[in-house]
């Protein structure tokens, strides 16, 4: 889930704790909880500023060690011992019952906003690291997309009605808080009700596939990609559950789609959005190769043995002749799809002619310094 969701979660769980049964307490700290859980909750993420230009860290350590409910006693540990500097001296002095309540308070706003960012995560399908160190699995449900913006939205109303509520009856806030949690617990419900939906509609078409999945799509729970992997390849179609009937509007080629919002790609996307999402009585699946090739094949078993099989669920590999080379581009179908642009997680090798490898990695912009495959043997 994007960051700014998740500090408005933290913050609307924040305003909707039971009160302290002193309204006065309440009111002191209400503006300090509500901040608190903002940024506790935005705080897992933290781990992409610490190596921004390196896809390898990003893929071996994003949502990982901040993500872990291993490791969530020490975040909440720290993040209490931030959120308690500088309270207010009418709190009385250090030991004081009114300071014991603030520090317990905070250290539930913490825990709260913490626990809330692995679980919207969670619900993703770029997946979680939620027992890091201990395992490195990846746990996804693949129920909402990262961007969502009706969650978005239900979580600014409920801290928008809070506001509202509170400056007529400060205690009254704590409902109008708690029915937007209902609210954004309700639509993501509803998209886990129609991620099932999907997911059987996957299994009808490709009863034999080693593995599928339905991933959630941009605007609209409605909106799927149901990918099936029978081993030589990868079956991809997109559905929108909302529609029934023949499609007037026909399929979008291969080239025209362009699922990541790169170098005009969502641009194309939503021109032709009728066309894209199908309705599910009028399908058009397509079929991709796992690897077109010699050197497709031998990339996509060492991608899927190396670091790009650390978040890779669906490869594939796609070999080109260039001169007096061959580029492979290794992506995950999930993101790249059929598109020929380069999303930031589509890994390029260059090999000779004779097999040798003459550059390979992660050459989107997104990267900086890795905005070309690295030649073999080059420092870094």
């Amino acid at each position: 889930m994007d960051t700014l969701t998740h500090g408005l979660a933290g913050a609307l769980l924040a305003r909707a704790l039971p009160s302290t049964g002193d309204e006065t307490l309440d009111r002191k700290l209400a503006r300090r909880e509500a901040w608190v859980g903002f940024v506790a909750a935005t705080f897992p993420d933290a781990d992409v500023f610490v190596s921004p230009f390196s896809a390898e860290f990003y893929i071996t350590h994003h949502r990982a060690l901040t993500h872990s409910f291993v490791t969530l006693p020490v975040w909440i540990v720290l993040l209490t011992a931030v959120a308690s500097i500088r309270l207010s001296p009418t709190l009385g002095p250090p030991g004081a019952a009114g300071r014991r309540t603030a520090v317990w308070r905070l250290s539930v706003v913490v825990a709260l906003a913490l626990v809330s960012h692995i679980l919207l995560d969670w619900i993703t399908s770029w997946g979680t690291m939620f027992l890091s160190p201990i395992s490195s699995t990846r746990f996804t449900l693949d129920w909402t997309f990262i961007l969502d913006v009706f969650l978005s939205g239900l979580l600014v109303l409920g801290l928008v009605g809070v506001r509202a509520v509170s400056r007529r009856s400060f205690p009254r806030s704590r409902v109008a808080a708690r029915a937007g949690l209902l609210a954004a617990t309700a639509y993501v419900g509803l998209c886990a009700v129609r991620h099932g939906q999907a997911v059987r509609l996957g299994e009808a078409l490709a009863p034999r596939a080693s593995s599928r999945a339905a991933i959630p799509q941009p605007g609209s729970p409605d909106r799927w990609l149901l990918l099936s992997d029978d081993g030589p390849a990868v079956t991809a179609t997109f559905v929108d559950l909302g529609k029934r009937g023949r499609e007037i509007a026909r399929p979008p080629e291969a080239d025209e789609l362009a699922r990541t919002g790169f170098r005009g790609g969502a641009l194309n996307l939503f021109r032709h959005l009728e066309g894209v999402y199908r309705s599910r009585d009028d399908l058009a699946p397509r079929v991709i190769d796992k690897a077109n090739g010699p050197f497709a094949r031998r990339t996509l078993e060492t991608g899927i043995a190396g670091v790009f099989g650390r978040f890779a669920r669906f490869p594939a590999a796609r070999e080109e002749p260039r001169g007096d080379a061959v580029e492979v581009l290794l992506r995950d179908v999930r993101f790249g799809y059929l598109s020929k642009e380069i999303d930031p997680f589509t890994y390029i090798v260059r090999y000779s002619l004779d097999g040798r490898v003459l550059s390979s990695g992660f050459p989107s912009s997104r990267w900086s310094h890795e905005a070309a495959p690295r030649a073999v043997g080059a420092t870094r």
